[in-house]
């Protein structure tokens, strides 16, 4: 997968919603579809690429859903888990290591 803002945006977003609202169930796409206004097929991508890099693990069946394999992934996390970024984007990523997706959802800025 190439490099696209627009999914690392909405990735970045979605994970910072289920570490909002899960609590200690797993939290259905067509609630972070509600929550984020983007489509479920387009979230469905998104987490794909999330359990597959184990950020997000998911449950099956009735009440099954997602929630964080980690308690708090850092940005350069959910980045890695979703898209090839070009090397030159490494020294950005290594910044975005010490940057929880928890702390951008409370809207702090990171501390260094």
């Amino acid at each position: 997968m190439e490099f696209g803002m627009k999914r690392v945006v909405a990735s970045v977003q979605v994970v910072a919603i289920l570490n909002r609202i899960y609590n200690g169930s797993p939290v259905s796409i067509a609630s972070i579809s509600k929550e984020s206004k983007l489509s479920v097929s387009y979230l469905e991508q998104i987490f794909s690429k999330l359990r597959s890099s184990e950020i997000v693990t998911s449950q099956r069946g009735a009440g099954g859903g997602y929630h964080l394999s980690k308690a708090n992934p850092s940005v350069a996390d959910v980045v890695r888990a979703v898209t090839h970024t070009p090397d030159s984007f490494e020294p950005v990523l290594n910044a975005l290591e010490w940057v929880p997706v928890a702390q951008l959802a409370q809207g702090k800025s990171p501390t260094p």
